[in-house]
């Protein structure tokens, strides 16, 4: 069975931050993070990919 999203809603809240606030490491951690979110999409999307193309 097929799903199909029609509409994505996303809200968010963005607060304003002194950049003081935040420690070098934090600010490495979230960047590894970002990637690690990154990478695993584009995982799904490749695997996703590879099965319509054996169909």
């Amino acid at each position: 069975m097929a799903l199909e999203i029609r509409e994505l809603v996303i809200k968010v809240t963005i607060t304003p931050d002194t950049p003081a606030a935040h420690s070098l490491a934090d600010l490495q951690a979230l960047r590894e993070l970002r990637e690690s979110i990154i990478k695993e999409c584009m995982e799904h999307l490749l695997a996703k990919f590879e099965r319509e193309e054996d169909r």
